[in-house]
C-alpha cells in the first residue's frame, strides 16, 4: 500500500523523489477498471445501439440449455433503439438555446472606481451648465442639457467597469478561438449519456488550452460535499498515447534514455477498460511492435508556506504583499507566515518515467483568500446525492431492455402466426385422374379451388365422408396487435418520464387545441429543465476558469482579432497590468427564460417591419441567438427612431418656415400687384381726362370755351401722368 507523503514540508524538501512518491500514491488510490467505468461504457454502447446478448439470456435461453439446437428459436433478438432519439432531441434543443453570459468584476475597488466615474461625469455636467450661462450672457448658442434627475439615471445605467469590458471581450475571443460551441455539445452529450462531464484547462504557448475529458479517463477524490471536481483534493487522468504523441507532448523534458525505453515499452496495458480495449484487440501477447503507452497525469493539493508582508510605500501609506517562504524582511517590514493550499502536478509515463513534477502554473487563487486554489480539471455529476449517480441513458436502459424483449416476443408471434388451416382427407384427392398432392396445392393456390373425388375410399375401403373436414384458425392477429400497443406504451412511458411528450416532438393531432398543445409543451419543458440548469451552472464555472487561465497565459498582453456570434470581426487588445489585477465572475442567464423572451421579440419583428424599420435591423434580430444582443439592436432602433423623429421635426419646421416665407412673398406680390393696378387705373383716368380736355380744346377752337383754362388743365394732366409713370417705373 502506498502512503501519501507528508505535504506540510518546506519547498526545499519537495524534491523530485518526494513528487514521484506522491504520484505513485495517488495512482494507487485511483482506478480505471471498476464496475462503475464498465457501467458507464455500457451506457455509451446503449446509445449507439450495441446490445450485449448476454443481458437477454433469461429470455432467449430461459432453461439455461447448453445445446445449441434447443436455443435456436425462429426469432432473433435485435436492438430497437429508443434511447438515441431522446438524447438527440435534448442535444438539438441545447444547440438552439441562447448562449447568454455576462462578465462582472468582483474586486474590492469597484465602488471606488464607480465613485470616480460618477464624480467625473457630474463635473462634466456642471462645466456644461457653466458654459451655457456664459453663452447666455453673450447671446451665443447654448448646448442642450438634460434634466439633473435624468442625467443621474443615465450615469447610473451607463457605468461599466473597463475591466469587465475587457473580460467580456476576452471570453468572446476564447469562445471563438477554442470552438466552445462544439465542446459544449460534447460535454452535454457526456452529461446525458454518462451523467458526468469533465474538462481540462491549461496554458500552452502563451495561450489557453482547453480539452474535453472522457468520463472513462478520469478518477478523483469523491468527497460527499464536493460538487465540482476543481475543488477535489486529487485528480488522476489516464491517456493511451503512441510513442510519437508522447514525444510531441514532452520532448523538452524527456531524456534520450527515456525515448529509448518508449520504443520498447514495459507494459502493453491490454487490461484497458471499456472502449479502449479495442486499441489492443487481435494482437498477440508477444507482439513487440506495440507502441502504445499509458500516460497518467496526476494533480493534487499540497501545502505551501507564504507570508503577508506589511510595509510602507514611498508616500508613507501602509501596504501589504504576498511573499514566499524565502523572503527576508528588511528594516521597518513585518511579515506573518501561513500554510496554504497549492496545486502540484506530475506525469507518469510507462509506469516509471516521471516528468513535469512542479507546482501548476495556474493556481486560481481568490483575492480575499490566498489558500483557495482550483484544479486544472473540472467536472460535475448529474445526481449522486446519497446514492449512486444516474443519467438520462441509465434511467432509460430498463425501458430499452423491455422494448427489445417485446420486439423479440413479437417476432416469435409472427413466426407462429399460420392464419387458417384446413384439415382434409388425403384420399379425396383425385389420384386416379392423375392428381397428386403438389398438383392439388398448386390449383388451390393459383385458381382458388380444387377438385376432390367423392367416390374415394379410405384405407379400409370405407367411403370417405365430407363432414369430417375441419378448418383450424391459427391466426394470432389480435395478440400481435396487442403487442404493438404494449410497445407503444413502453416507448411513451419512457419519453414522458424524461419530459418528451408527443407535442414536444411536433406530433400534434387535429383534435388538439392551441392552448392544450402549448400547455403540454410547457409541462414537458419543465420536467427536463433541471437537466439544462445543472449543466449551465457547470458552464458558468468553466467560463470563470477560462478567464483565470487566460490571465496567466496573457501575462504579457494579447492582441488578436476574432469573429463574434453574429459574424462580425472584433479586435482584442489586452493590457496586462489592468487584466491581471481583475477578479472576474461570470453569470449565465437562464436559457429557458432567455429563449422565451427571444421568441417573443422575434414574433414582434413583423410589427417592426410594418412601422417602417430598417429591414437589415429586423434581419439581425431574427438571426440573433442572444437576448442581450437583441436589446443592443433595439437600442439602435430606438436611437434611429429618435433621430428620425428629430429629422422629421426639423423638416416640418423647415417646411413651416418655407410656407411662411412663401405666404409673405405672396402677400408682397399681391400688394405690389394691387398697387400696380391702382396706378394703371389712375393713368387710365388721367388719359380719359386728357381726352376730354382735348375735346373741349377742339370745341373752344370753335368759340365755345376759354382756351387758356383748357391748356392749364391739359398741362396738369400731362404732369400727373408723367409722375404716375415714373412712380410705376
Amino acid at each position: 500500500m502506498h502512503t501519501i507523503p507528508k505535504q506540510k514540508v518546506p519547498r526545499s524538501r519537495k524534491t523530485k523523489a518526494w513528487a514521484q512518491d506522491c504520484i505513485r500514491a495517488f495512482i494507487y488510490r485511483s482506478s480505471f477498471s471498476t464496475s462503475t467505468k464498465h457501467t458507464i461504457h455500457k451506457y455509451y454502447e446503449a446509445y449507439n445501439g450495441n446490445l450485449q446478448e448476454s443481458d437477454y439470456n433469461y429470455v432467449t435461453n430461459p432453461y439455461n440449455s447448453e445445446a445449441w439446437a434447443k436455443k435456436n428459436f425462429p426469432a432473433r433478438l435485435r436492438n430497437y433503439n429508443i434511447l438515441k432519439p431522446v438524447v438527440d432531441l435534448l442535444l438539438g434543443e441545447k444547440a438552439k438555446r441562447p448562449l447568454a453570459y455576462q462578465v462582472v468584476v468582483r474586486n474590492s475597488d469597484i465602488q471606488t472606481r464607480f465613485d470616480s466615474y460618477r464624480k467625473d461625469k457630474y463635473k462634466e455636467y456642471l462645466e456644461n451648465i457653466f458654459v451655457n450661462e456664459m453663452q447666455a450672457q453673450k447671446n451665443g448658442e447654448q448646448m442642450e442639457i438634460d434634466d439633473p434627475n435624468n442625467y443621474q439615471e443615465q450615469v447610473l445605467a451607463s457605468y461599466r467597469d473597463s475591466r469587465a469590458i475587457i473580460g467580456q471581450e476576452s471570453l468572446n475571443y476564447l469562445f471563438d478561438w477554442l470552438g466552445m460551441e462544439d465542446m459544449m455539445q460534447t460535454l452535454f452529450f457526456d452529461w446525458l449519456v454518462a451523467g458526468e462531464c469533465y474538462t481540462y484547462k491549461d496554458v500552452c504557448m502563451n495561450d489557453v488550452e482547453y480539452q474535453v475529458v472522457s468520463p472513462l479517463d478520469i478518477d478523483y477524490e469523491r468527497s460527499p460535499d464536493t460538487q465540482y471536481i476543481e475543488d477535489a483534493d486529487w485528480v488522476v487522468r489516464r491517456k493511451i498515447m503512441s510513442v510519437n504523441e508522447v514525444v510531441d507532448r514532452f520532448y523538452d523534458v524527456l531524456s534520450s534514455k527515456d525515448i529509448d525505453q518508449l520504443e520498447q515499452p514495459h507494459g502493453k496495458y491490454r487490461d484497458g477498460y471499456g472502449g479502449h480495449q479495442s486499441l489492443f484487440i487481435n494482437k498477440p501477447e508477444d507482439d513487440e511492435s506495440d507502441r502504445m503507452v499509458e500516460v497518467l497525469h496526476v494533480c493534487w493539493k499540497s501545502f505551501a508556506r507564504v507570508g503577508i508582508l506589511e510595509y510602507q510605500d514611498e508616500f508613507g501609506n501602509p501596504q501589504e504583499m504576498v511573499v514566499d517562504e524565502t523572503y527576508k524582511p528588511e528594516e521597518n517590514e513585518t511579515i506573518k507566515f501561513y500554510w496554504v493550499n497549492e496545486v502540484w502536478e506530475g506525469y507518469q509515463i510507462d509506469s516509471d518515467i516521471y516528468v513535469s513534477t512542479n507546482p501548476h502554473v495556474v493556481q486560481r487563487n481568490e483575492m480575499n483568500n490566498i489558500s483557495v486554489c482550483k484544479m486544472p480539471y473540472n467536472g460535475r455529476v448529474y445526481s449522486n446525492r446519497h446514492s449512486d449517480n444516474i443519467s438520462i441513458v441509465s434511467m432509460g436502459l430498463a425501458y430499452q431492455v423491455l422494448y427489445n424483449v417485446f420486439h423479440y416476443r413479437l417476432e416469435l408471434s409472427i413466426a407462429k402466426n399460420k392464419d387458417k388451416i384446413m384439415l382434409m382427407e388425403m384420399n379425396t384427392i383425385p389420384k386416379r385422374h392423375g392428381w397428386d398432392e403438389e398438383k392439388f396445392m398448386y390449383y388451390a393456390d393459383a385458381m382458388g379451388f380444387a377438385f376432390i373425388d367423392s367416390t374415394a375410399e379410405g384405407k379400409n375401403r370405407e367411403r370417405v365422408s365430407f363432414n369430417q373436414y375441419q378448418v383450424l384458425d391459427m391466426s394470432l392477429g389480435q395478440y400481435i396487435a396487442a403487442q404493438f400497443q404494449l410497445l407503444q406504451a413502453i416507448k411513451t412511458e419512457w419519453e414522458e418520464m424524461v419530459g418528451i411528450s408527443r407535442q414536444r416532438k411536433g406530433q400534434v393531432n387535429s383534435s388538439d387545441g392551441v392552448g392544450t398543445t402549448e400547455r403540454a409543451v410547457y409541462q414537458s419543458s419543465v420536467i427536463s429543465e433541471e437537466i439544462f440548469r445543472r449543466f449551465e451552472a457547470f458552464v458558468e464555472r468553466e467560463y470563470s476558469g477560462l478567464l483565470d487561465t487566460s490571465k496567466v497565459a496573457w501575462r504579457e498582453g494579447k492582441k488578436m482579432s476574432y469573429v463574434t456570434s453574429d459574424l462580425r470581426t472584433a479586435m482584442l487588445d489586452i493590457d496586462p497590468l489592468e487584466y491581471q489585477e481583475a477578479e472576474y465572475g461570470v453569470f449565465v442567464k437562464s436559457s429557458s427564460r432567455e429563449m422565451d423572451k427571444l421568441q417573443q421579440l422575434k414574433g414582434m419583428a413583423m410589427a417592426f417591419a410594418q412601422n417602417g424599420q430598417n429591414p437589415a435591423t429586423i434581419a439581425e434580430i431574427i438571426d440573433s441567438n442572444n437576448f442581450s444582443n437583441v436589446k443592443r439592436l433595439l437600442q439602435v432602433v430606438d436611437e434611429k427612431q429618435k433621430e428620425l423623429q428629430e429629422a422629421q421635426q426639423q423638416m416640418q419646421q423647415q417646411m413651416a418656415e418655407q410656407q411662411s416665407k412663401a405666404q409673405q412673398q405672396l402677400e408682397s406680390q399681391k400688394q405690389q400687384f394691387e398697387g400696380d393696378q391702382n396706378e394703371r387705373d389712375r393713368i387710365n383716368r388721367l388719359e380719359v381726362e386728357r381726352m376730354k380736355l382735348a375735346g373741349k380744346l377742339s370745341t373752344d377752337a370753335d368759340g365755345n370755351g376759354r382756351r387758356d383754362d383748357i391748356d392749364r388743365q391739359r398741362l396738369e394732366l400731362e404732369r400727373q401722368k408723367v409722375d404716375a409713370i415714373r412712380s410705376k417705373g
